[in-house]
């Protein structure tokens, strides 16, 4: 085992598992732990944080690294999928997430909008070549590397018509999604300096969008993995660093997200805080932890004289 392949699983296991622990708690806090006032809006949550999840789940079995060859496109594979073979790999790679904003009309436009990811992860199982001959094309571009023991998958031609619809359908719509999102950011930003409301409910609002602000800025981490596809595929340089970055770089959008969520959002702050609170309590003294629930009173009653 290389270096490179060292660090793109311990990378993977460490960031995809907090991915999937950080998720699974944001589930729980959209279950149990969401006022009325959001429970339209959770429902948002909930469908980020369990697409979210599976996307942490699903690089976590693949730890996968992209080798763009010209029009050809290899995936090595370093995951527990390997035991199964490089057709699972390769299925579970097009898992693909989509999150957009009732209840019921809500729960309709999740389904609409994951309708075109069902339909794309459909294509995608016909669109993977057989092993045989994707190693000629590494043999003949890249002899130096070494794919013995190596469990490889990918397309000989980006541009056949199954492989180049995925590639359109993931990055075309970037950026009228980033214009509708900061469209929607300046009315929204208007509506609640202008309309009445109460105080909690414009606070819980201010909230949400600071949320949706900063989540709309991770995809910026993509740059580094476009960057380090793009070398390869225009054949600048070849480097398993390089290429095992392209992933890596998308990979802390799924951990990242729902800790924006339990930041951000009040309710589920306060109940993360209570609960690391009780932890940190159960491993301090009897005094400690005396002072500190008296701060926390003290804290209490002073936000509550200001309040009233």
């Amino acid at each position: 085992m290389n270096y490179v392949e060292l660090v793109t699983i311990i990378f993977h296991t460490v960031c995809d598992s907090l991915g999937m622990l950080f998720n699974m708690a944001l589930l729980y806090l959209v279950l149990f732990r969401t006022p009325s006032r959001i429970a339209v809006y959770s429902i948002l949550i909930g469908n980020a944080a369990l697409t979210d999840f599976v996307a942490c789940l699903a690089a976590c079995l693949i730890q996968q690294r992209i080798v763009p060859i010209k029009t050809s496109l290899v995936y090595f594979s370093h995951g527990p999928c390997q035991a199964i073979g490089a057709e699972f790999c390769y299925l579970i790679y097009y898992i693909l997430k989509k999150q957009q904003p009732s209840p019921r009309l809500l729960k309709c436009l999740i389904a609409i909008v994951s309708l075109p990811s069902c339909f794309q992860l459909i294509i995608m199982c016909f669109a993977n070549e057989p092993t045989a001959t994707l190693i000629p094309i590494l043999e003949q571009k890249l002899p130096h590397y070494v794919i013995e023991n190596e469990t490889i998958s990918g397309h000989t031609n980006v541009f056949e018509w199954k492989t180049f619809t995925a590639i359109l359908h993931m990055t075309v719509p970037i950026v009228p999604v980033y214009v509708c999102i900061l469209i929607l950011r300046k009315r929204i930003i208007t509506m609640l300096s202008t309309r009445y409301m109460s105080e909690n409910t414009k606070i819980l609002h201010k909230q949400l969008l600071n949320a949706l602000t900063y989540q709309a800025m991770l995809p910026g981490l993509f740059f580094f993995g476009v960057l380090s596809y793009a070398c390869g595929q225009i054949g600048f340089y070849h480097h398993p660093l390089l290429e095992s970055l392209t992933l890596i770089s998308l990979g802390t959008f799924p951990m990242l997200s729902p800790l924006i969520s339990m930041y951000f959002i009040g309710p589920y702050r306060k109940a993360v805080s209570a609960l690391l609170l009780r932890l940190f309590l159960r491993r301090t003294s009897p005094t400690t932890r005396d002072d500190i629930m008296k701060y926390q009173n003290n804290v209490v009653t002073t936000v509550s004289g200001k309040a009233t």
